[in-house]
């Protein structure tokens, strides 16, 4: 078993990302925010039809950076899949019994704060491993495609969308421009037309709160994905170039010269077939053993070290000790959550049971 290191995220990174806020009953009371959650969740939903009718197994499944979790509650109710959310940001995840109100759906998928550097599974455990908005949060992100890679099983398969792959002529059409918060009469009608990324940067107010937001090159993809055995990738959603960025074609050299959002799916071809029970391949981040002790609703404990693992709000925080020791978490637990209307009851979302349920 090898472990991908932490190149590519600062502690710095890591801090901001873990201290992301908490929104809580102001994901039911923001129409923007509960716009955009009903969004995301509509999205996955769409690209999980396709992904079945093509034969992608979407269970079990491991999201990496889930923020809030409605793409795996979408995925969890529309497709019955079961699995695991997991994001460093303890806080996003809090979110999820107020993302279930809203979406009004009732199964949960198992909520895991950790660090995408060092994910808390043994190798060959999933069938489908996915991310949105979340690879350019690091500066590199060949090490964690490369865990992703480990906890998949043979046969499974690697999505990932919404990326920024970036370009020698982009890098030259934005300059040093930024997109303003909110944004100028001009930049909302570079959006209107899709181009508004084309001619500004769109990272400058996350760069402000400490979080990485990359722009991966060409090489840059191609590093990252050479461990597949089978690449699809698509580039740029209006001129839509289909490669596997590793044949020499023109849409490989195009994709590579004008660049744009580029969206993965990628087959491992090597190692173990996933079984259904993922539970059963929690690892511990420290001593790398499968011995643990999971009761329901009960902090998890690692029978080989002695790491207890907590569990807040039904997420359950299971950082390496040393990280855990840097992001200063022992100083204070978060609040609990304020009640809040028309939400499942807490048992069907704080729980295993929600997540193992057929």
């Amino acid at each position: 078993m090898t472990h991908a290191g932490s190149v590519g995220q600062t502690i710095g990174a890591k801090r901001a990302e873990f201290g992301r806020p908490y929104s809580g009953e102001e994901i039911l009371s923001d129409e923007v925010l509960a716009t955009r959650i009903r969004e995301r969740a509509a999205t996955t939903v769409v690209d999980a039809e396709e992904l079945t009718r093509r034969g992608v197994p979407l269970s079990p499944f491991l999201e990496i950076g889930a923020g809030s979790v409605q793409r795996s509650i979408a995925l969890a109710n529309h497709q019955r899949a079961d699995g695991v959310a997991t994001d460093i940001s303890q806080n996003a995840l809090r979110d999820a019994p107020y993302v279930l109100s809203l979406l009004r759906q009732g199964r949960a998928p198992m909520r895991i704060c950790c660090d995408a550097h060092h994910l808390p599974f043994l190798d060959d455990t999933f069938r489908y491993v996915f991310a949105y908005q979340t690879l350019h949060h690091f500066e590199n992100p060949v090490p964690v495609v490369a865990e992703c890679y480990r906890v998949l099983g043979r046969g499974g398969y690697f999505f990932f969308d919404e990326e920024p792959l970036d370009t020698r002529l982009r890098r030259l059409a934005r300059g040093r421009r930024m997109l303003s918060h909110p944004p100028t009469r001009a930049q909302r009608i570079a959006a209107r037309l899709g181009v508004e990324k084309v001619f500004w940067d769109d990272g400058a107010h996350e760069r402000s709160l400490g979080i990485v937001e990359g722009r991966p090159d060409i090489a840059t993809w191609r590093e990252a994905l050479a461990c597949f055995g089978s690449v699809e990738v698509v580039v740029n959603r209006r001129l839509r170039f289909n490669s596997n960025l590793r044949t020499p074609m023109l849409s490989a050299l195009l994709s590579g010269l004008v660049g744009g959002n580029i969206r993965g799916l990628c087959l491992k071809l090597d190692g173990m077939v996933a079984a259904a029970d993922f539970c059963g391949r929690l690892m511990c981040p420290d001593c790398l053993s499968a011995n643990l002790a999971v009761v329901e609703r009960e902090p998890i404990l690692c029978r080989n070290c002695g790491r207890t693992y907590p569990v807040v709000e039904g997420v359950y925080r299971m950082l390496p000790a040393e990280l855990e020791a840097q992001l200063c978490l022992d100083a204070a637990e978060p609040p609990a959550a304020p009640p809040y209307a028309e939400a499942p009851a807490a048992e069907d979302v704080l729980g295993l049971d929600a997540s193992l349920e057929s």
